[in-house]
């Protein structure tokens, strides 16, 4: 029998093409198929990482995070859930997964009556109350007791759109719209909806090879534990001596800055988590003593764009009722790593010995 190179070229071009619409109509839920919590545990803080890093995998799309989190076990009639929200300092970055806050917290074994506090990891890197509010939507569908959100003057104030609201731009617009709150990136947010091109075999090749790598990397979680390099060593790295500029994001001291900051965005939270209490921390953070300390308090903050934010916090959770609590100035300087927010191991356990009388008197109650 002859064959003609051609006709089997076009044959296979055709496969192809119809492979990569039937997928696209489909549609498969393939963000929800997980070897974690079944084939491997669970992870204890949700996968994040660059491509130079072997053992991390970077993965936006909420639904695949959620899925390999422990978060995703069914939870017992004898569980007390507490889920934590917030930025890298509270994911844990530049720190083990077993030096992370969850898992220093839960070594504690928090007992009340007859049920147990089980902490749970669900910060992602980058401060953004939007992010934050987008988590803690899918976060509701695992039936938390306690929601523990820490925030900074970074997270409440809008920057650009981020890979991960791309990522869930449906989810993201959905909790705007419902919500009404104002964020000004929403424009860019309905311009990044999913194509049919995206669908595709194709326009998915970038997350279904991060999939593959995710699954596959579970063996070297299950074996050790570890979902990241080796981190930097403990101890502050930070000087106590900082820049001059009294600039924040390029805007000079101004008296209205609180009118930047998305606060209609907790109460969504609120209104999101229904009866399920809310507590609030602002997070702590590194406060220099050296050259110009007078002018910021670090490399982050101004001294009077951080002010504004504290009192403007204070006045919201008066106003609305929160459980709030301002824990800006807990840590001694030295507990920080390699940023003002980032902390060390043992700047985790003193963080805990902070909110565990706070958090027990919400479990045990």
């Amino acid at each position: 029998m002859d064959v003609h190179p051609l006709r089997i070229l076009i044959k296979a071009l055709f496969l192809f093409v119809a492979l990569n619409i039937i997928y696209a109509l489909i549609d498969p839920p393939i963000s929800q198929v997980s070897a974690y919590n079944t084939i491997f545990p669970g992870r204890v803080r949700m996968p994040f990482g660059n491509d130079v890093d072997p053992f991390a995998v970077m993965v936006d799309d909420v639904d695949v995070m959620f899925a390999s989190h422990s978060v995703s076990h069914k939870k017992t009639t004898k569980e007390y859930r507490v889920v934590l929200i917030g930025d890298s300092s509270i994911w844990g970055e530049n720190l083990a997964a077993h030096e992370s806050i969850s898992v220093l917290w839960n070594a504690k074994d928090i007992q009340c009556g007859d049920r147990s506090v089980k902490i749970y990891n669900l910060a992602y890197p980058h401060p953004s109350v939007i992010k934050d509010l987008v988590i803690l939507d899918k976060a509701m569908e695992y039936d938390p007791d306690l929601v523990v959100w820490f925030v900074t003057l970074n997270t409440l104030i809008p920057r650009r759109l981020s890979p991960f609201l791309a990522a869930n731009h449906e989810r993201a617009v959905r909790v705007l719209d419902t919500y009404d709150i104002p964020f000004v990136q929403e424009d860019a947010l309905l311009a990044s909806e999913t194509t049919f091109f995206q669908k595709t075999l194709v326009g998915q090749r970038s997350l279904l090879a991060r999939l593959i790598k995710l699954q596959a990397l579970g063996v070297v979680w299950a074996a050790t534990s570890a979902d990241m390099k080796t981190p930097l060593a403990s101890g502050s790295v930070l000087s106590p001596d900082i820049d001059g500029d009294d600039r924040y994001r390029g805007m000079k001291p101004a008296p209205d800055l609180n009118k930047m900051m998305l606060f209609d965005a907790i109460k969504a939270g609120h209104d999101i988590a229904g009866s399920t209490p809310i507590i609030i921390f602002n997070e702590p953070m590194f406060i220099a003593d050296g050259v110009n300390k007078d002018i910021r308090y670090n490399d982050f903050y101004p001294r009077w764009a951080y002010d504004q934010f504290r009192e403007s916090l204070h006045a919201a959770a008066l106003t609305s009722q929160w459980n709030y609590l301002d824990l800006w100035n807990a840590i001694p300087s030295e507990y920080f790593s390699d940023t003002p927010l980032h902390l060390s191991a043992q700047g985790e356990q003193l963080l805990i010995e902070e909110i565990d009388p706070v958090l027990n008197s919400f479990a045990c109650n």
